[in-house]
């Protein structure tokens, strides 16, 4: 067995461990060229996996776009060949005893380290959650998963710079009373949106890709949610970001649920002796024609009422999406008025008869027909004489 002595041997006092030199075998003694050469030779190595990492994905057909391990080595990819080229710099320091010298470089260099697995980290959990999004399964954790993953990453690489530039955090403590009541009452806003999402989620209230409405009539599909708010995009196509907090305190209807279509009553008006049967088979005709409507439920007509100058009937139909109901409603109204024409079925409008009885200048005349207790009717006339 070949032994190694303490002095074939470079020490690495910052991270307590001990490597061989093996340079003083072959005669080298100059530092600075056994640097070149580990820098060099972490380069070449850096690049060799670039390279197969990128040769390895072109001809990897065996990986779907979203299987998790073409993500996987997607994303620790350029980290991998980044993180070998620091650990060559790293060991150059070494060997130029640059360790116990320049604490404040080599710190530098291992934060830069745990900053780009942070990043990677970071990275993996949102091209999960994009891929969870795409497929067929429905992940309804998903969100919150993404909020989850992303605290733990940053707080993680927060402790590990605390540890790595040795910052003493025992004077933080001793005022962490004073310090957490004004961290509450300065942040209370974004811890309440914080429990906010979380209580959105565990009510399933609604998921990315539902259309919500608030009470104040103010509408959108989810298509992010967030740790803070939630993205909300309109029909004006403008995406709106709304606190999880506001969400959580006001009534919230989900359109989407529990299927996405949605019914529409549309109120419909006929003249007074229209055929209500004529009417009732144009509508349904229609409904069959338009391609916003379903086809199940089969839509429905009601002849609701008599009104004061028309017959009004409601036509109860689904629509494909909550989005397409003002659509729907303009499809379906062009169609039943071409077909009313077509039939000479009039469509009323309100109108008002008003009559003047000519009187004496002075005079102003009054008529009224009043029943009495025996069904007779009297003509009342009083004049205003002035």
């Amino acid at each position: 067995m070949v032994r190694i002595t303490e002095s074939e041997m470079i020490a690495i006092p910052h991270l307590a461990i001990r490597i061989p030199g093996p340079f003083e075998a072959i005669g080298v003694e100059n530092p600075w060229l056994v640097a070149v050469f580990v820098l060099a030779l972490s380069y070449v190595a850096a690049r060799l996996v670039e390279w197969g990492g990128k040769g390895l994905l072109e001809r990897s057909d065996s990986w779907s776009e979203t299987s998790f391990n073409r993500t996987l080595f997607e994303v620790i990819h350029a980290p991998l060949y980044l993180s070998i080229g620091l650990g060559g710099l790293y060991l150059s320091f070494v060997v130029l005893d640059f360790v116990d010298s320049s604490v404040v470089l080599v710190d530098a260099l291992v934060t830069a380290f745990v900053l780009l697995w942070t990043w990677a980290a970071l990275r993996l959990g949102n091209r999960w959650i994009e891929h969870a999004h795409a497929s067929e399964t429905d992940y309804k954790f998903a969100p919150v998963f993404k909020n989850l993953w992303t605290i733990a990453a940053v707080l993680g690489a927060v402790l590990l710079m605390i540890s790595i530039w040795s910052i003493e955090i025992t004077p933080f403590l001793a005022s962490a009373g004073i310090l957490g009541i004004v961290l509450g009452l300065a942040a209370q806003e974004t811890i309440s949106n914080l429990i906010g999402g979380v209580s959105l989620y565990f009510d399933n209230t609604y998921t990315v890709g539902d259309v919500i409405e608030l009470d104040d009539g103010f509408r959108g599909t989810v298509v992010d949610i967030g740790i803070r708010s939630t993205t909300v995009l309109t029909r004006d196509n403008v995406t709106i970001t709304v606190p999880n907090s506001v969400l959580n305190t006001r009534q919230v209807v989900n359109q989407s649920t529990p299927q996405r279509r949605m019914r529409l009553r549309i109120p419909i008006t006929a003249a007074y002796g229209s055929d209500y049967q004529e009417v009732e088979r144009i509508l349904l005709d229609v409904c069959e024609e338009a391609s916003l409507i379903h086809d199940s439920p089969k839509p429905q007509v009601l002849f609701s009422e008599f009104g004061d100058s028309a017959l009004v009937f409601e036509l109860r139909a689904f629509v494909v999406h909550p989005l397409k109901e003002k659509s729907a409603i303009d499809q379906i109204n062009r169609r039943v008025y071409d077909e009313f024409s077509d039939a000479g079925i009039g469509i009323p409008f309100p109108q008002r008869e008003l009559s003047f009885h000519e009187s004496e200048p002075d005079s102003v005349e009054f008529e009224r027909t009043v029943p009495n207790t025996d069904g007779e009717n009297y003509d009342y006339s009083h004049g205003d004489d002035r």
